[in-house]
C-alpha cells in the first residue's frame, strides 16, 4: 500500500445497506482514535491488493491524523508519526483564526499528495462517486481545531472548484467520524456562504444533496432566512429575491429552505381571473423557530472580521 464531500454529505451515521461491501473494517486514525469504515474504497490497494480485499476486510487502515498518509502496517505507521509529528505543518494559507478553531485554504494543484490523501480518506465516509482525486481543480478548506499551542488537528474540510460552471461554492464536506455531532459542519457550511458574499456571490452547494447533506443544509437555509426576515421586510412585504440577497443563499435554495418550513401560502383572493400567488408566512417560520427551539439570538459561527483576505 502506497504513501472530495461531495456535498453529498457530512454524513454522521454510517449506511449499513452498503457496510458488507467494505473493504476495510476499522481506521486508526493517528494515535488517538479508532473507528469504522463506512463505504468501500479501491483506491487504497494495488491491483494485486484489490483482488485480495475483494473478498476479505483489511482489518485496520493506519492514517496519519496529520498529513493522511496510510499503510497496514502498524509498525510503519509509528515511525513515519514520529518524524510527521515534527516536521509537518498543514500547507496552504491561513485564512480563518479565531479562538481554538483555524480554516486554511490548501490548493490541490500545489498540494497534490496532500489533497489526494485527504480525499482519499474522505472516500471511506462519503457515500457518492464524486469525491474528486481529480485535486488540481480543487481548493481545500481544513478546519483545524487547536488543542493547545504546540497540537492541532485537522477536525474536517469541504472542497470547492476553482472554476465552477454552476457557481456552486461547495464540493465536498465531511467532518471527520471522532469530531462529529459538535455543529462544526455548520460552521463549515456557514463559512463557504461567508466566502461567496465576499466574492460577491450567491452561494449554493454542488446538487444533488445526499439525505443527510440536504438535512443539514436545509438547517443552514431555515436558521439564516429566519434570523435575517426581520431586516429585510419592506412595507410589510419580503420577497424570495430579497432573502437570496440579503443572506447569500442562492433563490432556488430559498425557496426549497421555505416551503420545507411551510411557510408558503396561496394568497386568498376574490378575482377568479387572477393567476394564484404566493406569499411568505412569517407566522409558520416564527412557528419552525420556536418548534425546534433555535436561538436567534445565539452569535453566527462564523466571525466576520476574523476571515482574512488577500
Amino acid at each position: 500500500m502506497g504513501d472530495s464531500v461531495s456535498s453529498k454529505n457530512d454524513s454522521s451515521t454510517a449506511n449499513t445497506s452498503v457496510a458488507d461491501s467494505r473493504n476495510i473494517k476499522t481506521v486508526v486514525f493517528g494515535e488517538e482514535f479508532e473507528f469504522d469504515a463506512w463505504y468501500s474504497c479501491s483506491s487504497y490497494f494495488s491491483d494485486e491488493e484489490r483482488k485480495k480485499y475483494a473478498r476479505n476486510l483489511l482489518e485496520r487502515l493506519y492514517v496519519c491524523s496529520r498529513c493522511f498518509k496510510y499503510t497496514s502496517k502498524a509498525s510503519e505507521m509509528g515511525q513515519h508519526m514520529i518524524a510527521c509529528s515534527s516536521s509537518f505543518s498543514t500547507p496552504g494559507k491561513l485564512i480563518y483564526q479565531y479562538n481554538q478553531f483555524s480554516i486554511r485554504e490548501v490548493d490541490g494543484g500545489k498540494d497534490k499528495l496532500y489533497c489526494q490523501c485527504l480525499s482519499l480518506f474522505a472516500a471511506l465516509f462519503v457515500d457518492t462517486k464524486s469525491v474528486c482525486f481529480a485535486v488540481d481543480r480543487f481548493k481545500f478548506y481544513i478546519l483545524i481545531h487547536h488543542v493547545s499551542s504546540k497540537n492541532e488537528q485537522a477536525v474536517g474540510f469541504f472542497s470547492k472548484e476553482k472554476l465552477s460552471w454552476d457557481e456552486n461554492n461547495l464540493a465536498c464536506i465531511l467532518i471527520f467520524p471522532p469530531f462529529q455531532g459538535q455543529g462544526l459542519g455548520q460552521l463549515l457550511i456557514e463559512f463557504s456562504y461567508q466566502i461567496s458574499i465576499l466574492e460577491g456571490m450567491l452561494g449554493s452547494p454542488e446538487k444533488p444533496l445526499s439525505g443527510h447533506g440536504r438535512k443539514s443544509y436545509l438547517l443552514y437555509w431555515c436558521t439564516t432566512i429566519a434570523k435575517a426576515m426581520p431586516r429585510i421586510e419592506h412595507e410589510g412585504r419580503v420577497s424570495i429575491n430579497d432573502i437570496s440577497y440579503a443572506t447569500g443563499i442562492r433563490q432556488d435554495d430559498v425557496l426549497e429552505a421555505l416551503q420545507s418550513m411551510n411557510a408558503m401560502q396561496n394568497l386568498q383572493t376574490t378575482d377568479v381571473e387572477s393567476k394564484p400567488t404566493m406569499t411568505i408566512s412569517r407566522d409558520r417560520i416564527a412557528a419552525w423557530v420556536a418548534n425546534r427551539n433555535i436561538n436567534l439570538q445565539a452569535p453566527s459561527l462564523i466571525d466576520i472580521n476574523c476571515i482574512i483576505v488577500p
